[in-house]
């Protein structure tokens, strides 16, 4: 049977730089780390996980904390953006659901009893109440914020600019004529607070830096409708809101693609035309955004979770990073769903 002697010997190298190289340390220097790969695999040497969290003192398990479903677009992609960076090295992702504040507090309790068992934490846009961040702090594991600002418990943090996103859409709805324009949350609330939530009132301040009068934008709370397990019933209540207003805004921006899609097709469905008579902004460019014609602020969380896992992994490693805070900026994808409002259009012609 093969032994890391074995390998060590072949490569003229001691036991222990052959364990650093092949547990992928960054100490060992990239000819050495490649002489003893290259005797690792002539003699057909692999060594286990097990044998190289033992020696390293690191479980090469991560954990991944999120407030909702895994099966959505964000969610799915921030699994993704993260496994590429860190299943390289060989770190497994261990995705965990936070159902509720309760949930958080014994799932934090049993870490405190069990803090060996996890080298790092990545919070996936979800903010936690204070218990729960004391008990985070407790810990004393590297820990990263996704789509959040930074705060005390976070070591480091990657965050999407909101607030020049809806500087942005603001802006453009202003320079295409709208004059009444209006915001829509995401009527199915998260239990935890995420910076998605934070959109409604950047959409307000940008309003009134582009001096639109408070009369003339109109903000739609989630609050204002049923929560239940579909977005069709509360979309479909707003639309036939907006649809008998005489005052109803020209332009909407809706808190993410997903409620903007829905809300077209039932405005739709009650004859109003988009863009014509309202035009409509969405928020993250998923992957229906294109296909419906839908204007919308592009994010990519598979970028920013690369982003976050790379700072994790040089946490976890004793590297410093250069900064706690990391803010990445949306982009404005033009599309169908939005132009000039009626009005000015006929004006024009």
């Amino acid at each position: 049977m093969t032994t890391l002697h074995d390998v060590a010997q072949l490569a003229n190298v001691s036991d222990s730089t052959a364990s650093r190289a092949l547990r992928g340390l960054d100490i060992v220097r990239p000819k050495t780390r490649a002489k003893i790969k290259s005797a690792a695999d002539s003699l057909h040497f692999e060594l286990s996980r097990s044998a190289s969290a033992l020696a390293s003192g690191r479980t090469m398990r991560v954990i991944m904390l999120f407030g909702s479903p895994l099966n959505t677009w964000f969610s799915a992609a921030c699994m993704q953006g993260a496994y590429e960076v860190l299943a390289e090295s060989g770190y497994d992702i261990v995705p965990v659901i936070l159902k509720d504040a309760t949930n958080a507090n014994e799932f934090f309790n049993t870490l405190l009893k069990n803090k060996h068992n996890i080298d790092g934490i990545i919070l996936p846009s979800i903010r936690l109440d204070s218990h729960s961040s004391e008990d985070l702090s407790s810990l004393k594991i590297p820990t990263v914020g996704l789509d959040a600002s930074f705060s005390p418990v976070l070591n480091a943090s990657v965050a999407l600019d909101n607030k020049s996103a809806m500087r942005s859409a603001v802006y453009y709805l202003q320079e295409l004529g709208h004059e009444r324009i209006g915001y829509v949350q995401y009527p199915n609330r998260n239990i935890f607070f995420s910076s998605a939530e934070e959109r409604g009132t950047f959409f307000l301040q940008a309003a009134k830096e582009y001096d639109f009068s408070q009369a003339s934008v109109h903000v739609y709370p989630a609050k204002d409708y049923e929560v239940n397990s579909s977005l069709e019933e509360p979309l479909s209540q707003l639309a036939r809101r907006i649809a008998s207003s005489d005052a109803a805004p020209t332009a909407l921006c809706v808190e993410n693609d997903e409620a903007a899609i829905i809300l077209m097709r039932q405005l739709r469905l009650l004859g109003v035309k988009i863009p014509e008579d309202i035009s409509i902004i969405g928020f993250d460019d998923n992957d229906n955004a294109e296909l419906m014609g839908l204007t919308t602020l592009k994010q990519d969380p598979v970028h920013m979770a690369k982003i976050a896992a790379q700072l994790l992994k040089d946490l976890m490693a004793g590297n410093p990073i250069e900064r706690k805070q990391t803010w990445i900026q949306t982009s404005l994808v033009k599309r169908e769903s939005t132009s000039s409002p009626r009005s000015e259009r006929t004006a024009s012609a």
